[in-house]
This record gives structure tokens, C-alpha cells and sequence, in this order.
């Protein structure tokens, strides 16, 4: 009897391991530990956009800790980043005195976006992004009375609108492109 409780108990261990493992690495290729991201390659007229985004990527890549990054020489695999465009679109526009006038803006980033792996010399997932900000003309967006960053929230009920319409419409748009590319990476596995 003794010895078939601690086989049971065995049995439960091993069980939780195996879940706990596959919960924390998905279907993850085994082989594959770290990653290097390439340069930003930019075909946009906005060099700030892929510094900014090589930043935010390799920040959110680090707080995830899932794959270190590396140089070249030692990685396992490698994301390639072409930022395709960046563009200010008219998104909501009123009446003037004689010709219609744009209230906001839509700052928009494409890009493509290829992880490869190394040692089976695969393309793990190769997607175009398109991702936003909204801002208007007031000084400032924390009290624009706009949400423009899709989630719901507007102003002082929202963090990350704060500064300059522009650049905070940029900031909301380089966040989104490295989460859903940081996501991606995550559920490939």
C-alpha cells in the first residue's frame, strides 16, 4: 500500500511538471533559446520611428525574458523588421467656413516583420503590421478628449496619453507595433 502511494504521488509530480513546463514554453521549438534582431531596415522617411521601435522591442523582448537576445554569431533564430510606412492620414474631418478641416489625425506604421529559424533554416511567421495613433490639434493629449489609443479610455482615465499630439500618437503606434510582434512571437510556440 505504502508503495503504491508513492508511485501515485510520482505519477501526480511528473504530471505537474510536464503542464508546468508546457504552460511556460508552449510548443516552442526545443533548439530555439535566444534571438537576434536585426537592424531596422527603413523605407519610411521617419528615422525616429525605428529607433524608437528598436528600443521598445528589445526592452519588451528583455522584460519577457522568454528569449535572450544575442549577437548574430550565437542565435538561434532572427527577426527581420522592415518599417514599409509611416503616414498622417485625415481620420475625422468637420465642416469649415469654406472646405471641410481635418479634427484628427491618424498616425499610421506598417511594417513587415520575418522570424527565422537558424538551425532548420525555416521562416517561423512572416506578417505585415499596420498599427496606430489618433491625436487632434490641442496642445496636449491627456485632455483632448480623444481616445487615441483604441483601448477605451480617454484622457486622464488613460496613462499613456500624455505630450504632444504627434509624437504621443507615435509612441501609441511604435507600443502596439512591438506588442502584437513580441505576441506573435510568443504564440508561434
Amino acid at each position: 500500500m505504502k508503495l503504491l502511494k508513492h508511485f501515485i504521488f510520482a505519477i501526480i509530480v511528473m504530471i505537474m511538471n510536464s503542464c508546468a513546463f508546457y504552460s511556460l514554453k508552449g510548443t516552442m521549438p526545443i533548439h530555439i533559446k535566444n534571438i537576434y534582431i536585426s537592424p531596422i531596415i527603413n523605407k519610411s522617411m521617419d528615422q525616429e520611428v525605428v529607433d524608437l521601435l528598436d528600443d521598445k522591442l528589445n526592452q519588451l523582448t528583455i522584460e519577457q525574458n522568454v528569449l535572450e537576445v544575442v549577437n548574430y554569431d550565437t542565435a538561434d533564430s532572427k527577426l527581420d523588421i522592415i518599417v514599409t510606412e509611416v503616414i498622417d492620414i485625415p481620420y475625422t474631418l468637420s465642416q469649415g467656413d469654406q472646405f471641410e478641416k481635418v479634427d484628427e489625425w491618424k498616425f499610421v506604421i506598417k511594417a513587415n516583420v520575418m522570424w527565422s529559424d537558424f538551425h532548420k533554416g525555416e521562416v517561423l511567421f512572416n506578417i505585415n503590421i499596420n498599427e496606430w495613433g489618433i491625436y487632434g490639434d490641442s496642445i496636449d493629449i491627456s485632455n483632448d478628449g480623444i481616445d487615441n489609443d483604441g483601448d477605451g479610455f480617454i484622457d486622464s482615465e488613460d496613462s499613456d496619453e500624455i505630450g504632444a499630439p504627434r509624437n504621443a500618437a507615435k509612441i501609441i503606434a511604435i507600443n502596439k507595433v512591438a506588442e502584437k510582434i513580441s505576441t506573435k512571437i510568443i504564440s508561434t510556440w
